[in-house]
């Protein structure tokens, strides 16, 4: 989740008006309830009273368990397994002016995917195509500006400075690593 400088909202570019919290990823019983992946640092969202968006609506959670797969939630605007069924895979989101802020020198990963990718030395690698979490610490994706990929750490030692308004990340990237 959030670690020095990602968090889990990858799904959603940055300049959508919704960024999403979680993915449906199947139902729950005959009433509706969804088993839904949480893609957000922040579980509350998913509390009974809060509100949702699915397919661009606002759904207002009637109630909500944790659980091994994710969470259980009941969404108002699904009544019944058929209709719960034909979300499967869709994204649930908030409106993006919901976006609650990070600590200093964390970052949402819709905030990281996109940006240019320069090392200490003024070298351009190219540009962070994805965000893989693998648990102990993100991984960048760089699509390389002459072809193929570099995989590289989310770690304080190798990521120098992120400028989110300037679209650039500066790197040192340890020896052997391109």
């Amino acid at each position: 989740m959030s670690d020095q400088t990602t968090g889990h909202s990858q799904d959603t570019p940055p300049d959508s008006d919704e960024i999403a919290v979680g993915r449906i990823k199947g139902s729950w019983g005959l009433r509706g309830d969804l088993v839904i992946e949480s893609l957000t640092d922040f579980p509350d969202r998913f509390s009974p009273g809060s509100t949702l968006n699915l397919d661009g609506r606002p759904a207002r959670v009637e109630s909500s368990r944790a659980s091994r797969r994710g969470f259980i939630v009941k969404l108002d605007l699904v009544s019944d397994r058929t209709e719960a069924d034909s979300h499967l895979g869709k994204l649930v989101t908030v409106p993006g002016d919901d976006v609650r802020p990070l600590p200093d020198g964390s970052y949402y990963q819709y905030q990281i995917v996109g940006l240019g990718v320069w090392t200490v030395d003024g070298e351009s690698l190219g540009q962070v195509k994805e965000v893989l979490a693998t648990g102990s610490n993100d991984v960048y994706v760089v699509a390389r500006t002459g072809g193929g990929e570099v995989l590289i750490p989310a770690l304080e030692s190798v990521v120098v400075e992120v400028d989110v308004d300037g679209g650039k990340m500066v790197v040192d990237l340890p020896d052997g690593l391109l």
